[in-house]
């Protein structure tokens, strides 16, 4: 191993005999781990300069880290692929960042190819456990850690999730990568003897982790094929302590018929995010795990950490959960909720989130309007809609695109979510607004009912009617399930087409 001239060098020098990995029954302790990055890191390093672009599509798998603490190492700029991507998403994104390599492994490698099937500049693929992969595993390490050597240096090209329009790559350099993880080690509770269980793709938000466990000397262990059985029996073998999802994997994580029949006691902290929580599966994870989640809000241009709620502070002092909330900003974090116009609003009204921090993004890659439209005056316009109450928690409104206006009152989804989601037997809520002819938008609401339960449109307008009053959805779609999206987030994409489409 090199002199530890980087962060995760020193770790891995400081913690060399400690296990670092496990995916299944394959373990590497810190140093081992080191030893593989920097020789990956060689390889790669003598056939690519410093700067090409090297996209990563790959299911969750020790590889993974391998390629991006390499990638890293050798100043490559990392483009995290899902899985779950079409191979026509995939193609877009090869082409917009130009890259380079295309590493995959054997279960992406035909989704791969279809991919670059007809691209005019096909990257290099590399298949993981194939020859290629070897060859980079047996190089001569790399040496000086080029990524440490200059932090104003791009690190990675994350492509947001295209919900709202084509996706658009957010450019990240060393150095705002080293904020978020400083946000992380500052006000998330990680310890060197944590065990962290990443059931989440690596390509997203579970791949934001993996670093700063490793600064701390935590053991990182894969779920296989990120499976909720394969999470419990990861918690019982490994005894992990932690782990982090999306709501709709905590959703079906606490209704589980079998999570009652797993020895869980050694988890000390779950995180959450990404999208609202249904009031429901919060109030059931409470129940079952007891003060240990943390809500985390954060967006790929400001990446993970802008706000959190804390394990302490999901009750509020009367009792009542605080559903919908984000919590405070983290402490290196300015947040301002500003109107149209630029102006910071009253506490208890909808503004626009801005943020300013250390971590948020450099640019759009290649869109120089989206980036001016994004970035002014040194604060990140995120077009999320918030509410401040007033002990300085922050309430989650929607995006300002989403806004319904019906019968000229503004009408937040979110909220409206938030309170069909309360019923005892809401699974999942997602509203979306249409066009009417008497009131310009009407409210439609799509339902999923807990397993069982005998609900109804009129139970539901019954339900909501005295406290949304307006509000109040107009149409209730009863769903056995809401559509997902890639990254597991409610696909409201699809919920509108299925209006707009044929009718049944």
């Amino acid at each position: 191993m090199n002199w530890p001239d980087s962060p995760l060098r020193a770790a891995a020098l400081r913690f060399a005999g400690k296990t670092a990995l496990v995916d299944n029954e394959r373990t590497w302790t810190f140093a081992e781990l080191d030893d593989i990055a920097d020789r990956v890191a060689g390889g790669l390093a003598a056939i690519l300069p410093a700067g090409a672009r090297c996209a990563l599509l790959m299911t969750n798998r020790a590889e993974y880290v391998m390629a991006q603490l390499a990638l890293e190492r050798a100043a490559l700029i990392r483009v995290p692929v899902n899985a779950r991507s079409t191979a026509s998403e995939i193609a877009r994104l090869i082409a917009d960042c130009d890259a380079a390599i295309l590493i995959c492994d054997r279960h992406t490698a035909p989704l791969a190819d279809a991919a670059l099937t007809g691209t005019a500049r096909p990257p290099r693929r590399i298949i993981v456990g194939d020859v290629d992969w070897m060859e980079l595993k047996r190089a001569e390490p790399i040496g000086p850690d080029r990524g440490n050597a200059d932090l104003d240096r791009i690190c990675s090209i994350n492509y947001t999730s295209g919900s709202s329009g084509q996706p658009k790559g957010v450019v990240l350099t060393f150095r705002q990568w080293r904020a978020v993880y400083k946000n992380m080690l500052v006000d998330r509770r990680l310890a060197d003897d944590d065990v962290v269980a990443h059931i989440g793709p690596l390509t997203h938000a579970a791949g934001t982790y993996v670093t700063p466990c490793l600064l701390r000397g935590a053991k990182n262990v894969i779920v296989p094929g990120g499976r909720i059985e394969n999470l419990f029996d990861e918690i019982e073998r490994q005894r992990v302590t932690g782990f982090t999802c999306v709501p709709t994997v905590l959703t079906r994580i606490v209704h589980h018929p079998d999570v009652a029949t797993y020895d869980l006691s050694s988890l000390r902290w779950i995180g959450y995010g990404a999208e609202p929580v249904p009031h429901n599966t919060l109030a059931r994870a409470l129940e079952l795990f007891g003060p240990i989640l943390t809500q985390n809000f954060g967006l790929t241009e400001a990446m993970m950490t802008c706000t959190l709620l804390g394990p302490d502070e999901h009750m509020r002092p009367d009792g009542t959960l605080r559903v919908g909330c984000i919590g405070r900003p983290y402490t290196f974090v300015d947040i301002v909720l500003r109107d149209g116009d630029g102006s910071p609003v009253p506490q208890g009204e909808v503004g626009e989130i801005t943020i300013r921090a250390e971590h948020v993004m450099r640019e759009y890659w290649h869109k120089p309007r989206e980036t001016a439209a994004s970035l002014r005056d040194g604060w990140l316009w995120t077009g999320d809609l918030a509410r401040l109450d007033a002990d300085g928690y922050y309430y989650l409104s929607g995006r300002s695109k989403d806004m319904i206006i019906s019968g000229g009152f503004n009408i937040y989804p979110q909220e409206v979510e938030r309170f069909v989601g309360s019923h005892p037997d809401v699974e999942e809520c997602a509203v979306i607004g249409v066009s009417d002819a008497a009131f310009g938008e009407a409210v439609v609401a799509f339902v999923a009912a807990r397993f069982g339960a005998g609900l109804n449109n009129d139970a539901l307008h019954a339900y909501c009617r005295p406290e949304l009053g307006i509000k109040t959805p107009r149409r209730w779609l009863l769903l056995d399930a809401l559509p997902k999206t890639p990254n597991g987030k409610i696909d409201k994409a699809a919920l509108r087409a299925s209006l707009e489409g044929p009718a049944t």
